[in-house]
C-alpha cells in the first residue's frame, strides 16, 4: 500500500539569503530570507542553530512557511540568546549565551517591523523572556506596531514552530488597541509586563 503525505507547504522558488556574525561566529545576529518583494515578518525564537547565509535549518523553514502562508515575502530571525548552539536545551549552561549587542539588534529590528512573532518555546529562561518581550513591546507602542505568538506552552511561554500545525494560527496584540491590556489574555499581561522594564528609562531606537 502506498500513502501519500501531502503538507500543503510551499515550493520555494529563489530565495535571498543572508545573515550576520560576530567574528568568531560564535554569536548570529540575525538571519534574513526573502522570496518577494513584499514586508518581511520577524521572529524572536530561543536562539540560532546551524543556519547561516547559504543554509537553512528546521526553524528557519518553519518560520518561513508560516509568514509565506500569513502573506509575508519575508522573515527576518533574531533570537532572545544570540550565542550559536544547536542544542536549545543547553543554552542556560553556557556563561555567555547573550553578546553584547544582542538588545541592540532586537531593539532597532522591532522598531522596523509591523509584526514581531514572539516563538522561543518552553526552554526559555523566564526572566529573560518577560524583559525582551517588554521592552520589544515598548517598541511597539511607540511605532504602532504588535505582537503575536503562534499558541502557550504549558507554563506560558510563546510556542516554538517546530511541531505545531501548518493551520497554527497568530495569536496577535496591537498596541494601539491594547495599551491598558483590557480584556487580554492573562499570558500576555504577564509575559509584557517585567516591572524592571516598565520602570527603566525608555531607550531611543532609531528605524
Amino acid at each position: 500500500m502506498t500513502l501519500t503525505l501531502d503538507l500543503n507547504l510551499p515550493v520555494w522558488g529563489h530565495v535571498d539569503r543572508d545573515a550576520e556574525f560576530s567574528d568568531d561566529r560564535r554569536y548570529r545576529y540575525w538571519l534574513t530570507r526573502r522570496w518577494g518583494s513584499g514586508p518581511a515578518l520577524m521572529f524572536v525564537s530561543l536562539n540560532p542553530s546551524d543556519a547561516d547565509e547559504h543554509k537553512d535549518d528546521q526553524t528557519t523553514r518553519r518560520d518561513m512557511d508560516f509568514a509565506e502562508r500569513f502573506g509575508y515575502h519575508a522573515v527576518r530571525l533574531l533570537n532572545l540568546s544570540d550565542v550559536v548552539m544547536t542544542d536549545p536545551k543547553a543554552v542556560a549552561g553556557i556563561a555567555d549565551p547573550i553578546s553584547s549587542i544582542n538588545d541592540e539588534h532586537l531593539d532597532r529590528e522591532a522598531a522596523r517591523h509591523d509584526l514581531i512573532v514572539f516563538a522561543w518555546g518552553s526552554n526559555a529562561d523566564p526572566a529573560r523572556a518577560r524583559a525582551v518581550a517588554t521592552r520589544l513591546w515598548n517598541i511597539c507602542r511607540r511605532t504602532g506596531g504588535a505582537v503575536a505568538c503562534l499558541g502557550w506552552t504549558a507554563d506560558g511561554q510563546p510556542r516554538h514552530p517546530s511541531r505545531l500545525s501548518k493551520n497554527t494560527q497568530l495569536s496577535t496584540l496591537t498596541a494601539d488597541a491594547h495599551p491598558d491590556f483590557v480584556d487580554v489574555d492573562p499570558r500576555w499581561v504577564a509575559l509584557l509586563t517585567d516591572s524592571d522594564v516598565l520602570d527603566s528609562p525608555a531607550r531611543g531606537v532609531s528605524r
